[in-house]
């Protein structure tokens, strides 16, 4: 009976030598997706500098990740644009301090603006805001606001998408400013918050400048840190390694001669 177990062991343990690799499913991924939004689908890259079997995790999400931050509103690499506003489909942007909405916009349009770029607007003059109540009168901005890249672009047509160097949120006013008069009007209709950090504006006869406040983004304190190993954790799990085979393997063996011997 024992000879019997004892081959029947090995054949075991020789399929599972022989098996191909074979991957478990990501325990870090399916979460880090969830909480992005915006239709992320990022992989291990979001984490990972190199193989994901790898102690690697040395990319800036990954350290967002450990403390327990706040994935969508966290800025981890402090580009202006939180890890929402930069992710798109399976982008990782949030990594990389030269990549945001507003350099890709301004590389797309071929724009030498510095501060804002307007879709299809081409060169974009920028009026620097230097006393917001002064040259248009807007109530200087409350704590916790300020004015976009302190410049007023002037959007020659309408709508327009506008890319500003730092992210816009939902809640921030739009105002359509005449320096001439020194008067302004807030726009209660016709302005669409884009996932990106873009704003849309409709309903305007252009030529017009636009100035907005935005709302300085707020990131909630980190919960309990999140992750794995001390130096890293894996996002994909391997195959089994060769000596941990072997390992459960003999043990198994011990295990049974023990019990043929009693």
């Amino acid at each position: 009976m024992f000879i019997q177990k004892s081959i029947q062991f090995h054949v075991v343990v020789a399929a599972l030598l022989l098996t191909p690799q074979a991957y478990a499913q990501s325990s870090y991924v399916g979460p880090l997706n969830a909480e992005l939004g915006n239709g992320a689908s990022v992989s291990c890259s979001a984490c990972h500098s190199g193989s994901a079997t790898e102690n690697n995790a040395t990319l800036p999400m990954a350290t967002t990740w450990r403390t327990g931050a706040h994935l969508a509103l966290s800025d981890s690499d402090g580009d202006g644009f939180n890890n929402a506003q930069e992710v798109s489909g399976a982008s990782t942007n949030f990594n990389y301090l030269s990549v945001s909405p507003f350099t890709l916009a301004k590389a797309a349009e071929g724009s030498t603006s510095p501060n804002v770029v307007v879709v299809g607007g081409g060169i974009v003059n920028e009026t620097p805001i230097t006393d917001v109540y002064a040259q248009a009168g807007i109530s200087a901005p409350t704590v916790g606001k300020e004015i976009a890249a302190n410049v007023s672009p002037e959007v020659q047509t309408f709508p327009a998408t506008i890319f500003f160097n730092r992210g816009i949120t939902p809640g921030s006013k739009v105002y359509v400013a005449d320096f001439a008069t020194q008067t302004s009007t807030l726009l209660t209709t016709g302005v669409s918050y884009n996932a990106n950090g873009s704003i849309t504006v409709s309903g305007v006869t252009g030529p017009a400048n636009i100035i907005v406040e935005r709302i300085v983004p707020v990131v909630p304190p980190p919960g309990p840190p999140r992750g794995g190993e001390e130096e890293g954790f894996e996002c994909v799990t391997g195959q089994l390694s060769m000596p941990l085979l072997i390992f459960f393997a003999l043990l198994m063996l011990g295990f049974m001669i023990k019990r043929k011997h009693r």
